[in-house]
């Protein structure tokens, strides 16, 4: 047993985010179902502006919707130095905002969240039939296609439960991890 299964916090509207150095994708989640997500553009021409951005519309964002809890995708590997220094930032924006207004933050592993849905990895069958599908191509291509593949996974997961028209695939991960969040780590009275 996990220790998240043996620790579930109290909260009944519960927010996932996906957040970049440019925009903040947000799911909010209340009653079993999301009720809001979008993605808001953070404005500026430089780091800096943006994270002050980031921090004022986490904060318009929680003032609306008075969530309890927030899951955050957590960092995953960045080939940058320079943008995973900058992607720090605006987490911590985010995470410092938030956890001001006495939100409980916790972030979230990719595969958890996606392995919670049903769109785990690709199996062999399903990199076989992409090869298949497209001879010749390079490995980089098939794992971009294979990855485009799952970002569509997710995006149908929710448009055909909900119906919610998704088509951004950073609104649909945060709707992954905001569902992750209110059914697995969070429980309701």
């Amino acid at each position: 047993m996990t220790l998240a299964k043996l620790r579930k916090t109290q909260a009944s509207r519960v927010m996932g985010i996906d957040a970049s150095t440019n925009s903040i994708a947000f799911c909010i989640f209340w009653n079993r179902r999301p009720i809001k997500w979008g993605k808001v553009n953070l404005n500026g021409s430089t780091i800096y502006d943006r994270i002050l951005d980031a921090k004022q519309k986490v904060a318009a964002l929680q003032d609306e919707f008075d969530v309890q809890y927030v899951a955050i995708e957590a960092a995953v590997f960045v080939k940058s130095a320079a943008v995973a220094i900058k992607l720090s930032y605006v987490y911590g924006a985010i995470l410092a905002e938030l956890m001001g207004q006495g939100v409980e933050v916790i972030d979230v592993a990719p595969m958890s969240w996606q392995s919670h849905i049903g769109n785990g990895p690709l199996t062999k069958a399903e990199k076989e039939k992409i090869k298949k599908d497209s001879p010749g191509k390079k490995p980089s291509w098939y794992q971009a296609r294979g990855r485009d593949l799952r970002k569509q996974k997710t995006l149908d997961f929710f448009n055909k439960r909900w119906n919610m028209s998704l088509d951004d695939n950073d609104v649909g991960d945060s709707a992954g991890i905001g569902y992750y969040a209110y059914h697995a780590l969070t429980k309701r009275s």
